[in-house]
């Protein structure tokens, strides 16, 4: 009996001790997990707290006002992912879409913060030549698994806001245009960006169409598209106080997509680039490129002229050109007149001068005669004077030198 009952405590302890061993091991790992996790902050918290200090901002603004082909329809996601690739570690993205009110132009489509640097993503030697290509798709066995956790998270929050902005893209189908405020959301982001004090990029996919009552790149020909003159009107309505300009530490990055007939020849889309270099000012602004679109109609917004309208306005200027070139004329003639009549004064004083200098040389040489005349005058008359007292005084008596 005790023999059987030592057995069996025997089997009891064994059965203990592996207990107490396995969970001695999961009490490690658990342990090494809540550390992983302690090192690895989650992508809400990477932008969050005295770490994020001085860390960038960034925003990106997608015009989905206007119609795109089926083949652009994917590339606004595209775009997001080459964006946050390109982001350093710690930057927070925030993503709009151009909104239908002037008041409140953008609408939120979410925010993303990058929690890792691309050379997190790269191994040894190729920390280097390979970071800046990496994404969650191409992560390196080496990395620590607090890194890649970190990344993966992060990817699928873009991955889910990207099919997100591609299901808004799909719809993007209208074949008319209600509006495009595409300067209220770029001035209420300079508001914004305002405030970053460390590194502010900003990323916009768009035809850069303005399209409101006040000014229409699509209700005004291309010819008139005048910065100058856009800069008036936009200050002059500025409600809430005007924007702020850009600054030269904000780096833009335009997705430019040309419209076909718009400001796909080039000398169009030139003005349309110097209309938008000249309101970014002193940033860094640079624009990529993007494959051509179709144009597409807008409602019109502004008061545009008919064609007819147009003839009688180009009637009305050419009247009153003709009217302001007779006036012009009109004047230069008098004035002309009044050269003449001014001239012929000018000859006839100069002819009075001519004879009046005549005379006064004549005087002059009357009197050079005359003061002659009296010098001669004055030495007859001393020379009479001398004789006459010559002839007037007695004889004087001969001096006796000698003795009597």
């Amino acid at each position: 009996m005790a023999t059987h009952r030592s057995r069996v405590l025997g089997k009891v302890g064994l059965w203990s001790l592996l207990v107490l061993a396995g969970a001695l091991g999961l009490v490690v790992t658990l342990a090494t997990q809540v550390q992983d996790g302690l090192q690895a902050p989650t992508v809400a918290d990477a932008c969050q707290g005295e770490d994020a200090a001085g860390a960038g901002q960034a925003v990106f603004l997608i015009d989905l006002q206007k119609p795109l082909a089926p083949g652009h329809a994917t590339l606004p996601g595209r775009l997001l992912n080459e964006v946050t690739i390109g982001l350093a570690a710690r930057t927070e993205l925030t993503v709009y879409a151009l909104a239908n009110y002037a008041e409140a132009p953008r609408m939120l489509l979410g925010r993303l913060c990058k929690p890792y640097g691309n050379g997190d993503l790269a191994v040894g030697t190729a920390k280097d030549q390979d970071a800046a290509t990496r994404d969650c798709d191409d992560l390196p066995a080496q990395i620590p698994s607090s890194v890649r956790d970190s990344a993966k998270r992060f990817c699928q929050q873009r991955d889910a806001l990207a099919g997100r902005i591609d299901a808004l893209a799909a719809q993007a189908r209208n074949a008319s245009v209600d509006n495009s405020y595409l300067v209220e959301a770029l001035e209420d982001t300079a508001r914004d960006l305002e405030q970053v004090v460390g590194p502010k990029s900003l990323y916009v996919f768009s035809d850069m169409m303005q399209h409101a009552d006040w000014f229409s790149h699509l209700d005004t020909p291309w010819n008139d598209w005048d910065f100058e003159r856009f800069a008036g009107v936009r200050d002059a309505r500025a409600l809430a106080g005007a924007a702020p300009p850009p600054s030269e530490d904000l780096h833009a990055t335009i997705f430019y997509l040309a419209r076909k007939d718009v400001t796909e020849h080039p000398r169009q889309r030139l003005v349309h680039r110097q209309f938008w270099e000249a309101y970014m000012g002193p940033a860094k602004t640079e624009f990529v490129d993007q494959a051509p679109v179709l144009q597409y109609a807008g409602v019109p917004l502004m008061d545009v002229p008919t064609e007819a309208e147009l003839v009688a306005q180009e009637r009305e200027r050419v009247r009153y050109e003709r009217a302001e070139l007779a006036r012009m004329r009109a004047d230069l003639e008098r004035s002309q007149r009044d050269l003449d009549a001014g001239r012929e004064r000018l000859a006839d004083d100069q002819q009075r001068w001519r004879e009046r200098e005549s005379e006064l040389r004549r005087d002059r040489e009357r009197l050079r005669e005359q003061e002659t005349a009296l010098a001669s005058e004055r030495e007859r008359l001393a020379a009479l004077a001398t004789s006459s007292v010559a002839a007037e005084e007695p004889p004087r008596a001969p001096i006796n030198t000698g003795g009597s």
